[in-house]
């Protein structure tokens, strides 16, 4: 950010906070839910987590789609401050109000974040993609620079040996096979993902491997295959990590919501492919497994495989978005 700042105006303030509240439509979500809602006024911006776009099936106590609404949060930060606009946030600023997840305040001064702009830049690529990795390591200076990242927001990132990572698959694979045997769990999906979802929102087939694919971590079930070809590669080469927090409420899963976001910009900024893995924490046994795997330095929010893309295979498409009028609204 520059030395140099001219003060907004209430109106130019409330434009740069609409502006970035749009930036942050382009945040990931579980199933592409889009979870948030904001409130535009003259100098803040107020996030609010939208329960009828809560998984209520899946993730009953919104942890998960408060995730969500962390990344989002992060996403807006980072456009403010690559638009040279100081910005604070508060966290739960209404603990009465548990759908009042943070409020995004403009300020005369506020600590510059680091390679804003490299970041906001990512933002417009970075996309979600289940297919194999390239078969080749992460850098080895990777993985301190995304923890030392995580640490920013309170949170911690674990990489895992292979012992660990065949524990982690053989969690989302249990995961997966109770919430398929549950009848809600199986039309909860259903109206996410495929032709029928809503306009917008949820994971098209173009986004769904053809088949399932030869990795360590399996596929995500979504009951039917999608078009999204895959190769018979396996991700050997991939590393395997959890982000945890140190604790297990709101507040932690919000922060984990804004490390996951700060890391998979950084990640895309350094050519390396984030592919998360929500399953194994989404029923609470399969939860607990992988939370053993940290041996109590933390609480488990959310898998991670990290690994260079493979460029043979092309990109995968980005996931649609909601329009901004659906998620935002002017005071």
């Amino acid at each position: 950010m520059s030395g140099s700042r001219t003060t907004l105006n209430d109106l130019a303030a409330a434009d740069q906070l609409a502006a970035a509240a749009t930036v942050a439509a382009q945040a990931p979500s579980i199933h592409n839910t889009q979870p948030w809602r904001w409130h535009i006024r003259t100098r803040s911006a107020d996030l609010y987590l939208d329960a009828s776009r809560q998984l209520r099936a899946t993730d009953p106590d919104r942890r998960l789609a408060m995730l969500s609404c962390g990344t989002a949060l992060h996403h807006a930060q980072v456009a403010l401050a690559a638009a040279g606009t100081p910005a604070e946030v508060q966290l739960l600023p209404q603990p009465d109000d548990p759908l009042y997840l943070a409020k995004i305040i403009v300020t005369e001064n506020a600590r510059p974040m680091p390679n804003a702009q490299r970041l906001r830049d990512a933002i417009g690529i970075r996309h979600t993609d289940r297919r194999p990795p390239k078969r080749q390591p992460m850098p080895a200076t990777v993985m301190p620079l995304l923890q030392a990242t995580a640490a920013n927001h309170l949170s911690g990132l674990q990489p895992l040996d292979r012992g660990q990572v065949l524990e982690l698959a053989a969690a989302i694979s249990r995961a997966q096979a109770d919430e398929t045997s549950d009848a809600a769990t199986r039309d909860e999906l259903n109206t996410w993902t495929g032709t029928d979802r809503q306009s917008g929102m949820g994971i098209p087939d173009a986004n769904i491997p053809t088949g399932p694919t030869s990795t360590t971590a399996p596929t995500r079930d979504f009951g039917h295959v999608g078009t999204l070809p895959v190769n018979d590669q396996n991700d050997d080469a991939a590393t395997y990590a959890i982000l945890y927090g140190y604790a297990d409420d709101p507040r932690a899963w919000l922060r984990a919501g804004q490390a996951l976001s700060d890391i998979w910009l950084a990640a895309t900024t350094m050519n390396i492919a984030l592919l998360p893995l929500s399953a194994a924490v989404e029923t609470p046994h399969t939860r607990q497994l992988v939370n053993s795997l940290l041996t109590d330095i933390g609480y488990v929010q959310i898998a991670l495989r990290l690994a260079i893309p493979d460029p043979a295979q092309g990109d995968a498409p980005r996931t649609p978005r909601l329009p901004a009028t659906d998620t935002i609204e002017r005071a």
